[in-house]
């Protein structure tokens, strides 16, 4: 049966954010020196908050605010950190070979595509990547669902729900074209087919 809807994973699949990750705190760790404290210190905290960040109950910049006034760096500074964090995802991050040809490939047969992605940062870093890729709403993919905007993030069952329902498609119509072993599984417990990118190039030939 030809499915109604492909799901992807956004980092891990449709795009690579290692080297970014790495730059991310060697330059964090650069940053954070200069007020005498380091990036290991600033993650303990970081942790703490990721879950609110990451499903939208605080933002980014609240975060950031929150954990520099524990490490006592003036606030003012978290503008000057975001501004360099949006840069390096902009620069490093690099979209997977074959994406956007697949992406069409799948559009071509009428089947929707829809991007479920993990995320502290906000929707507007997300689109200026999507435009510096080239993907393009419509024509590679239908809709971003981002787990700050949704309030859940994978492997949560209404993570993958809030899509379904959005489309209005059951789950045995729907593939989920992860990386993640415990979101491949979080998608098979309600009946959406689990795939990897290659799996599923080759199925499209």
């Amino acid at each position: 049966m030809k499915p109604k809807l492909i799901i992807f994973d956004g980092e891990g699949v449709l795009y690579d954010a290692r080297k970014a990750m790495k730059i991310f705190e060697r330059e964090y760790d650069k940053f954070l020196k200069k007020f005498n404290t380091s990036f290991k210190e600033q993650e303990k905290l970081w942790l703490r908050l990721y879950p609110k960040i990451s499903t939208g109950k605080i933002s980014l910049r609240k975060a950031n605010e929150i954990v520099y006034r524990k490490l006592g760096i003036p606030v003012s500074k978290v503008s000057e950190w975001l501004r360099k964090d949006r840069e390096i995802n902009l620069k490093y991050i690099r979209l997977n070979k074959n994406v956007k040809k697949t992406l069409l490939k799948i559009k071509e047969k009428g089947i929707k595509v829809a991007i479920l992605s993990d995320t502290v940062q906000p929707l507007r870093w997300r689109l200026e990547l999507f435009k510096k890729f080239g993907l393009v709403k419509g024509k590679h993919y239908d809709k971003l669902f981002l787990s700050r905007l949704i309030g859940y993030e994978k492997p949560h069952p209404r993570a993958y729900l809030k899509v379904l329902n959005y489309f209005k498609v059951k789950p045995e119509e729907a593939i989920f074209v992860g990386h993640d072993r415990a979101e491949m599984e979080g998608a098979r417990k309600l009946k959406i087919k689990p795939m990897t990118f290659s799996e599923l190039k080759n199925c499209l030939k």
